[in-house]
């Protein structure tokens, strides 16, 4: 039998990038997309504050629009609205262009859309140099100061961190995990693709309570996307000032309007942004509470004998486990609104959510309330758990069982390899093994079982301490990261889900 090792320590911190740019993306898509429909209501009907975080970029767009009709520009309002129109529409392509050279993990498409951000920054911080000197020359000093950040942030610093992200994937020095932690193929329908696009829950609409949570997380997304767009904008401050410089004259009781309206948005931004960050708060709070509605049981998402699933096999102990939280560049760090350290089990429903259910059995003599957000549970009793376990081994589509050295784990493994299960499951270790004689005794408990079945090669051993491994194709692929945090477990479960086992 082969082996084959993957490395996943190099490009874990670069995952981390990665998976902080798709949020970004993901926010981006939504964002522009709502502000496109709050400029073509403004457009059609003059209603405005659809979605208040466009308002600023809607009175800016319509300032320009007069301005090129005072000095007798070629288009009309009709046509200088299709243009913009175009402009969003271009840009939502861009957007989704992007999303899927990363998922893809294409190199050209990648390094020349970092080059192009680079470049667009460039020119727009370039472009802002006239409206930021009418600024600092003629409007309140705070404001200026307000929209230079703004400036800074919004059109070159966040740009570029973005460019050198997707630079950096372009180079990725083990792509393929990268490539399985993304994989469309995890998304089968349209409906789990864009929820899972949007970062929204991919759970059965089975309940009033699955809806309720759904509508939840909805909102709660809507929510955390105008806050973290205020916030990089800066409460809209640039395009504040892009109105005002085109309004404003040389008159002195204009430019007085000009310079008090200035001072008002001097004070008024900076409160706005306090309310943007409880706003962030607030999202948080929503889409928890969503994800603890979300709860389904086994039979609520199994109704017929033939639904594909996977099981889950752990020691019960393993539910308590936190996971370290990864170490993420500054901008990963600033926009992960959710806790970082998590379980084994939150990264292993994320990833399978919307692709297959993932069930597992409830902790005996433990809460009966199935939680949200985690493995689908059926709770029994002492004397039934085997029986049922052992059904769910040979029907199950695929298998992830955690390893540790206890009597409730050999009889999972030894059941596994009894049903021929074993060349469907990814065995992963518990995190809380640590110790060279913990390793040792699951090396002399686990290896032997395996080969005996005549799965596992000869001289299979655990000197690396991998995250884990599974068998593809005849040959053993062991999964190699000694950072073990949640994304470690989390591309895992990725890789060994998006390969074919036969």
């Amino acid at each position: 039998m082969d082996r084959l090792t993957i490395d996943q320590t190099a490009s874990e911190r670069l995952l981390h990038r990665v998976l902080y740019v798709i949020k970004f993306l993901r926010a981006m898509v939504l964002h522009v997309t709502l502000a496109a429909l709050a400029g073509l209501l403004f457009a059609t009907t003059g209603i405005i504050g659809l979605y208040p975080v466009a308002d600023n970029t809607i009175r800016a767009l319509r300032a320009g629009a007069i301005q090129q009709k005072l000095q007798g520009g070629p288009l009309g309002d009709a046509a200088f609205w299709t243009v913009a129109a175009i402009v969003f529409a271009a840009a939502l392509a861009a957007l989704v262009w992007i999303y899927r050279s990363i998922t893809a993990v294409r190199p050209k498409s990648l390094r020349f859309q970092a080059i192009a951000i680079v470049v667009v920054a460039l020119l727009s911080v370039h472009e802002s140099w006239d409206d930021l000197q009418f600024a600092f020359d003629r409007l309140n000093l705070s404001f200026a100061v307000l929209a230079a950040v703004g400036v800074g942030l919004g059109l070159f610093v966040f740009p570029v961190n973005v460019a050198v992200s997707l630079w950096q994937v372009s180079r990725a020095p083990e792509p393929s995990s990268l490539v399985a932690t993304l994989d469309p193929r995890l998304a089968p329908s349209r409906w789990t693709y864009l929820n899972k696009l949007l970062d929204l829950p991919r759970t059965p609409l089975r309940s009033g309570k699955t809806l309720a949570a759904y509508v939840l997380a909805v909102i709660g997304a809507l929510l955390l996307i105008a806050s973290v767009m205020h916030l990089l904008t800066l409460g809209g401050a640039f395009n504040r000032l892009s109105v005002l410089n085109i309004v404003c004259d040389q008159k002195a009781m204009a430019m007085a309007n000009c310079v008090a309206l200035s001072s008002t948005w001097a004070w008024q931004i900076p409160l706005s942004l306090l309310l943007a960050v409880a706003g962030v708060k607030g999202a948080a709070w929503l889409q928890s509470t969503a994800k603890r509605l979300g709860g389904l049981s086994v039979s609520d998402v199994l109704r017929r004998p033939g639904d594909p699933f996977l099981l889950y096999l752990r020691p019960f102990d393993t539910d308590d486990v936190i996971l370290p939280a990864p170490r993420l560049p500054p901008f990963s760090r600033l926009f992960s609104f959710r806790p970082l350290a998590v379980r084994i089990e939150e990264e292993l429903f994320d990833v399978a959510d919307g692709y297959r259910p993932l069930i597992a059995v409830g902790k005996p003599g433990g809460e009966q309330a199935t939680p949200g957000g985690m493995a689908y549970r059926a709770y029994l009793a002492d004397s039934a758990w085997q029986d049922y376990v052992a059904d769910k081994i040979r029907r199950a589509e695929r298998i992830v069982l955690v390893m540790k050295d206890s009597d409730g784990v050999r009889w999972e493994i030894e059941r596994v390899v009894a049903e021929g299960a074993a060349l469907k499951t990814l065995f992963l270790f518990d995190p809380a093994v640590t110790s060279a004689a913990e390793w040792e005794r699951l090396e002399t408990m686990v290896v032997p079982l395996l080969q005996g079945a005549g799965v596992a090669p000869q001289g299979l051993g655990f000197a690396a301490r991998p995250i884990g491994f599974f068998f593809e194709n005849g040959t053993l692929v062991e999964i190699v990261n000694e950072n073990r945090t949640a994304t470690s477990y989390r591309t895992a479960f990725s890789h060994f889900l998006a390969e074919p086992l036969a």
